[in-house]
């Protein structure tokens, strides 16, 4: 009877503990941060849609169906946007949206979006839906339709959050090719930057990068291990030791190399400009047009990472507006047509509805006035 009153007290002490550890820590988590700690969805292994590739850094599954949920952790809007209003479908090419189609009728205009996650991206208020591809194609399909023109619009969105440039170059030559736009919009930067801030740099990319497969073992510890809501001290420690049980969460930061050094100057950019000058000279042989854009960054935050990404950008927009005139395509200013106010973004790279709103209507303006369908 007394061993058994020994062991209750002991538990019972344990839990007065992990209770006042877990109240001082979403004390001081808030405090520092701005709002409590952000719980991931854990999925389960077998309904991950992101999946290995041999020639790029990872994929997603083709034809499946992303219906779990949440709100989104994004710095400015914290938890005030949604995954989803209907659930996500993956295509027959591993993008978001309907099935991509080979065939492609004359009276068909046809664009497809490369980029990563600023394409990519699907957020939701307690309404509807908005990705700026998706929010491109209506705007002109109701443009043709207010003007009488018997033309219809496929904006494909061929974005893939995390992906570097080599990634969107090969997948673009392999894939999108194939389904023979007539456009293409490249809106992409920031992932690349941070490549060149890492020792050792190496041409292939290799210095910083891994392909999923390497950490697979690594991302499917978390698997194995309780996801509890309301405990919010462990899931942090579990999330930082072991990932969050959600892949798409964990992907990014463990294929990439961590050291970075802010200090450094940002040499080697050129070789970012040759990889997407190849998705030019591809598209210019396969006589696809290309919208060019500078990247839209908001540094609303005065930290050292955030000023030197943010010079990285501006060197990235100049390369942009160089390979714009060397190829003669068009270019839309997205960094200085999307104001840098908190109305436009979720954190420095990624929008808001009214943000993705304004990005397809500079891009929508930049189609119609070289269709030559702008009035006068």
């Amino acid at each position: 009877m007394v061993k058994k009153m020994k062991i209750l007290l002991i538990i019972l002490i344990i839990g007065i503990f992990l209770i006042i550890l877990e109240i001082l820590f979403r004390i001081l988590y808030k405090k520092i941060h701005g709002h409590k700690y952000h719980v991931a969805l854990k999925f389960r292994w077998n309904k991950s849609h992101v999946i290995t590739h041999p020639y790029l850094s990872y994929a997603y599954k083709k034809n499946e169906i992303i219906d779990k949920n949440q709100r989104l952790p994004y710095h400015i809007h914290y938890h005030k946007y949604f995954s989803f209003k209907r659930p996500l479908r993956l295509n027959n090419f591993g993008h978001f949206g309907e099935d991509f189609s080979l065939e492609k009728p004359d009276n068909v205009l046809r664009i497809c979006c490369i980029g990563a996650s600023t394409t990519a991206n699907n957020i939701a208020d307690e309404n509807q839906d908005y990705s700026y591809p998706q929010l491109l194609e209506k705007q002109l399909k109701d443009y043709f339709l207010s003007k009488g023109l018997k033309k219809d619009v496929q904006v494909y969105n061929c974005g893939i959050g995390g992906w570097l440039s080599v990634d969107i170059m090969i997948n673009f030559q392999l894939n999108i090719i194939h389904t023979k736009p007539d456009y293409i919009i490249l809106y992409h930067g920031f992932n690349d930057l941070f490549l060149y801030l890492i020792d050792n740099f190496s041409f292939d990319y290799l210095h910083g990068r891994k392909n999923l497969g390497e950490v697979l073992p690594i991302i499917k510890r978390a698997y194995f291990l309780p996801k509890i809501k309301c405990w919010h001290s462990y899931e942090c420690v579990k999330d930082k030791i072991f990932g969050t049980g959600n892949i798409r969460n964990d992907v990014f930061g463990l294929i990439t190399t961590i050291p970075k050094d802010y200090s450094k100057k940002f040499a080697h950019l050129d070789i970012e400009k040759h990889i997407l000058k190849n998705i030019l000279i591809t598209s210019q042989y396969y006589n696809i047009k290309c919208i060019l854009s500078s990247f839209a960054y908001y540094s609303y935050r005065n930290d050292q990472m955030s000023i030197k990404f943010g010079e990285g950008v501006q060197i990235e927009n100049q390369m942009m507006r160089e390979l714009s005139n060397e190829f003669n395509s068009l270019f839309v200013d997205q960094a200085k047509r999307i104001p840098q106010e908190d109305t436009f973004f979720v954190d420095a790279i990624h929008f808001t509805p009214d943000g993705m709103k304004l990005l397809a209507k500079n891009f929508f303006e930049a189609l119609i006035k070289d269709l030559g369908y702008l009035e006068k």
